[in-house]
């Protein structure tokens, strides 16, 4: 049953000061594929150094086409910090557009999993199983779509300009807590979201679907209500809401409310403890009319009755920014949770950090902008890339194909006082 939450808008006019920045942008950057739409990283080859998978969707055209866009997926392995080896591409349907990694076939190194959005030829996920140094085997699952509708644009042909079930993003949690890890997915032209479970030798099986009107666009999955089940936060790109479901740990989701994203065409949607209090927050960022990210401060039981409002632009009916995507994590290692913005249109990173010192409505933030004067940023992910212990930002950016990262500044550490040198003992003379 839909909800009606009284919201206490809050709107941050933050301050921004022309302090130091914490990051520095590495001279280096790494080619990868055509319009790479997402980026991840994980040690896939277990040398302990985080390599770099991206999405490369290259451009979306008529399905009907021979070729209606990229189907390959860059891979860059490490072995020594800052350099990269770029692999073989891996092949998936068309339009690769939202990646997970995580391990799915219980061996030790992490797997990739691709959700494709126009994909021709329905194999909408594509997993690639990491059996070895620089060695995936690759397997294929289709959403059926033959009972799915399709709700998006149509061309002057009155065909669809898209492909159903039009996958956007993807995670993989274990749903079901048998061990593996399933699938949950926005199915953003069909109006669905995707379950699918995991198993131990087909490695998943059959998709289930629930309902989310309003053109879902983004998913994250957390326990909103302490039941220790699974819940899921959706944007609804269409409709400018985030949904919550409840699940019951069967891949089953009861529709509990929908509330104003407060913006329009919500894009990326990312959970955290944003101001330190042990309760889940809610992070959506808005891109093609408003420059705006939006904090819901959860209280429990899937209320979301505070939110927190900041503007990245000057004015809110002018775009200047167009966010992307967001990294939601601790970014210079303060215990503070900080906000990190891939801006399109503005080509700059925008840098967050949370320099609040308790869990009080607002949380206070100090920005920095990192600009590119090629390349716009498309996509981010975050860790330690060089091993110094700080935590560095990767951005994939479109126009020159490329992953260019910001290294993060390593904490000093605390200086050690001089040894004490104890004088050795003095003889005494016999008596």
């Amino acid at each position: 049953m839909r909800k009606l939450l009284l919201l206490l808008a809050i709107l941050v006019l933050i301050s921004w000061s022309a302090a130091a920045q914490t990051f520095t942008k590495h001279a280096k950057t790494y080619q990868v594929g055509p319009n790479p739409n997402a980026i991840v990283a994980a040690d896939l080859n277990e040398d302990g150094i985080p390599d770099f998978v991206t999405a490369n969707t290259g451009q979306l055209n008529d399905p009907r086409q021979e070729r209606p866009a990229n189907d390959e997926l860059s891979l860059l392995l490490s072995s020594v910090p800052l350099e990269y080896v770029v692999q073989p591409p891996l092949k998936t349907d068309f339009g690769p557009y939202a990646l997970a990694i995580a391990n799915v076939d219980g061996k030790q190194a992490p797997d990739i999993v691709a959700a494709s959005f126009l994909a021709v030829y329905n194999r909408d996920i594509t997993l690639f199983r990491n059996v070895g140094p620089s060695l995936f085997e690759s397997a294929s699952f289709t959403v059926p779509d033959d009972t799915l509708p399709y709700n998006r644009m149509l061309d002057g042909d009155n065909e669809p300009v898209f492909t159903k079930p039009g996958i956007t993003s993807i995670i993989l949690p274990d749903i079901n807590k048998d061990g593996f890890r399933d699938i949950v997915a926005t199915a953003w032209s069909s109006d669905a979201l995707v379950y699918i479970p995991g198993q131990d030798t087909t490695w998943f099986g059959k998709p289930q679907f629930t309902l989310a009107a309003s053109g879902p666009r983004d998913v994250a999955a957390a326990d909103f209500d302490n039941d220790k089940n699974l819940d899921l936060a959706v944007a609804l790109y269409t409709s400018g809401e985030v949904g919550l479901w409840k699940g019951n740990a069967t891949g089953v989701f009861e529709p509990i409310t929908r509330f104003s994203s407060r913006g329009k065409l919500p894009t990326t949607i990312r959970l955290a403890d944003i101001n330190g209090d042990g309760k889940t927050d809610i992070v959506v960022s808005h891109c093609h009319t408003d420059d705006s990210i939006v904090i819901f401060y959860g209280d429990g039981a899937f209320s979301f009755s505070v939110s927190q409002e900041i503007l990245l632009g000057g004015q809110r009916n002018v775009l200047e920014h167009e966010i992307r995507d967001l990294v939601v994590q601790d970014l210079n290692g303060d215990g503070r949770t900080d906000i990190a913005a891939a801006c399109y249109g503005s080509k700059d990173v925008i840098l967050l950090l949370n320099s609040s010192s308790g869990t009080s409505v607002p949380q206070s933030f100090s920005r920095e902008t990192y600009t590119f004067d090629s390349g716009r940023p498309r996509a981010l992910c975050a860790a330690d890339f060089n091993k110094d212990g700080a935590i560095d930002v990767a951005a994939a950016l479109w126009e020159t194909n490329a992953v260019s990262i910001l290294l993060g500044t390593p904490k000093p550490k605390p200086e050690q006082p001089p040894a004490v040198k104890t004088p050795a003992p003095t003889k005494k003379p016999p008596r």
